[in-house]
C-alpha cells in the first residue's frame, strides 16, 4: 500500500503533466496546419493568411508578460485550468461560426487572438510546474524537459499528418471539430491536475524588477536569451506562411504540407530524446551554430525547389538541433532562474519571443505579398547564412550550458545515499561539512 501511495504521488503528477504537455502540442500542430489552409482555401490570400497568423502571435507578448504575474497570484495549476477552460469555449464558436456561414476572416482573426491570449499564461504554468514535478517523480530536470520537447517533436509528426489526413477525407468543418474535442481532453486532463496540487505560497511576494536584476546579474541566463531570439524570426513563419505558401505556389497537396511538418518533428523528437539522455555532453555554442546552418538549409531546399525526398530528408535534420537547442534552453531557463521568480523571467523570455515572432510574420507576409515568395526565401537564406559567421565570432570562452549543467540536483533519493555517504565518512573530531553543494556535480 505504501509503494503504491507513494508512485501515485509522485509519478503520476508527472505522467499527468506530460499527457497534458503532449495533448496540447499535439492541438498546436493540427492548428498550425489548418488555420493557414482554412484561410488559404476561403480567401486565397497570402496577406489575409499572415494577418490571421500575425493575430495568433500578437497577443502572446502581453500575456506572456503577466503571466507569470497571474502565476504568482492565482497558483500555476489554476491558471493552467483556467487558461485551458477558456481556449476551449473560444475555439469551440468556430464550428458553430462556420456551420451558420458566418465565419468571416476578421471575425475568425478576433477568436484566434482571444484564444492565443490564454495560450501563453497556460503554457508558462506547465512550465513551471516541471521542477516540482520532477523532483517528486525522482527525474532529473534535463531529462525531464528533454522529454516534453520529444513529446512536442513527435507531436509535429503526428500533428501535421492528422490534421492533412483529417483535411483532405473528412473536411474543413470537421477538422475544426476535431481541435474542440482535443482541447476538451486537455481541459479534463488539467482538471486531474489541479485536483491532486499542493497549495504553496511565497513568503515573499516578487516584482518584474526582481527579474530584471537576476538577468542584469546572470550573464549567462542573459546571453543565452538574446542569443535564442534569432531562432524566432523564421519561428511561426515557417508553418504559418513559408510552407503553406510553398504549397500554394508550386500546386502541392495539403498531404505533403502535413508531411513536411511531420519530417521537421521528427527531427526535433530525436534532437530532444537524446538530449534528455546525454545532456551534459552537448554545447551551448555548438548547438546555436547548428541550428543556424539548419534554418539555412530548410530555406535553400525550398528556394530551389528539389526534390520531395530531398526536401523531406533535408527537413527532418534540421529538425535534429533545434529539438535539442529547445530542450536545453528550456532547463537553463529553469535552473538559472531563481524558484520564485521563475514565472516572471519564463514571461519576460516568452514576451521577446513572441514579440520577434509577431513583427516578422507580418512582415514576411507582406513580403511575399509583394515581392513573392521566391525572394522571400532568398532574404531569409542570406540572413541564417550571416547569423552563422556571427555566432561563430561571438563564441565565448565558457560555454553556458557547461556553466549550468552542474547545477543540476540530483533526484532526492540519491541525495539521501549522498548524505549517507557523508555520515558513514565522518569522524568524531572532523569540522561538519556543509552538504548542499556536494551533489552538485560537474
Amino acid at each position: 500500500m505504501l509503494l503504491w501511495t507513494r508512485w501515485a504521488t509522485h509519478k503520476t503528477p508527472m505522467k499527468l503533466l506530460w499527457t497534458a504537455e503532449g495533448t496540447s502540442s499535439l492541438v498546436n500542430q493540427f492548428m498550425q496546419l489548418l488555420l493557414p489552409w482554412y484561410v488559404l482555401s476561403t480567401t486565397g490570400s497570402l496577406l489575409w493568411t499572415g494577418f490571421i497568423g500575425f493575430c495568433s502571435i500578437l497577443p502572446n507578448i502581453f500575456s506572456s508578460l503577466f503571466g507569470g504575474q497571474i502565476i504568482d497570484k492565482l497558483g500555476r495549476s489554476p491558471t493552467m485550468l483556467g487558461c485551458e477552460v477558456t481556449q476551449f469555449v473560444l475555439l469551440g464558436t468556430i464550428p458553430v461560426l462556420i456551420a451558420c456561414n458566418i465565419a468571416y476572416p476578421w471575425l475568425i482573426g478576433l477568436i484566434i487572438f482571444l484564444t492565443c491570449f490564454f495560450d501563453a499564461p497556460g503554457q508558462l504554468a506547465r512550465t513551471a510546474l516541471a521542477p516540482t514535478f520532477a523532483r517528486y517523480a525522482e527525474v532529473p530536470l534535463p531529462r525531464a524537459t528533454g522529454v516534453v520537447e520529444a513529446l512536442d517533436g513527435i507531436m509535429s509528426v503526428f500533428g501535421p499528418v492528422l490534421g492533412g489526413l483529417c483535411i483532405a477525407l473528412c473536411g474543413l468543418y470537421l477538422s475544426w471539430v476535431a481541435v474542440v474535442i482535443m482541447c476538451a481532453l486537455i481541459v479534463l486532463l488539467s482538471l486531474t491536475i489541479y485536483s491532486r496540487r499542493n497549495r504553496r505560497t511565497h513568503p515573499n511576494p516578487t516584482t518584474f524588477s526582481d527579474a530584471w536584476a537576476v538577468l542584469k546579474k546572470d550573464r549567462v541566463l542573459r546571453n543565452s536569451i538574446l542569443f535564442t531570439m534569432p531562432f524566432f524570426i523564421l519561428g511561426q513563419s515557417w508553418e504559418l506562411l513559408i510552407l503553406p505558401g510553398y504549397i500554394f505556389h508550386h500546386n502541392h497537396t495539403p498531404f505533403y504540407l502535413g508531411l513536411l511538418g511531420a519530417a521537421f518533428g521528427l527531427g526535433a523528437f530525436i534532437g530532444a530524446l537524446h538530449f534528455a539522455n546525454t545532456a551534459r555532453k552537448f554545447k551551448f555554442f555548438t548547438l546555436l551554430t547548428a541550428n543556424y546552418a539548419a534554418y539555412t538549409l530548410s530555406v535553400l531546399v525550398l528556394y530551389y525547389n528539389f526534390s520531395k525526398p530531398v526536401v523531406l530528408t533535408a527537413t527532418l535534420m534540421c529538425g535534429i538541433p533545434f529539438g535539442a537547442f529547445s530542450a536545453m534552453i528550456s532547463t537553463l531557463i529553469l535552473l538559472r532562474a531563481p524558484e520564485n521568480l521563475r514565472g516572471k523571467i519564463l514571461g519576460i523570455f516568452g514576451t521577446a519571443s513572441y514579440g520577434v515572432e509577431s513583427v516578422c510574420v507580418l512582415a514576411i507576409a507582406v513580403f511575399m505579398h509583394f515581392v513573392g515568395l521566391q525572394q522571400t526565401l532568398y532574404m531569409m537564406a542570406v540572413l541564417f547564412g550571416a547569423l552563422i559567421i556571427i555566432s561563430l565570432i561571438g563564441r565565448q570562452k565558457n560555454d553556458f550550458w557547461a556553466e549550468t549543467s552542474g547545477k543540476a540536483p540530483l533526484p532526492p533519493l540519491q541525495k539521501v545515499k549522498k548524505k549517507k555517504v557523508l555520515l558513514l565518512e565522518y569522524k568524531p573530531g572532523m569540522p561538519p561539512r556543509r552538504t548542499e553543494h556536494i551533489w552538485s556535480q560537474k
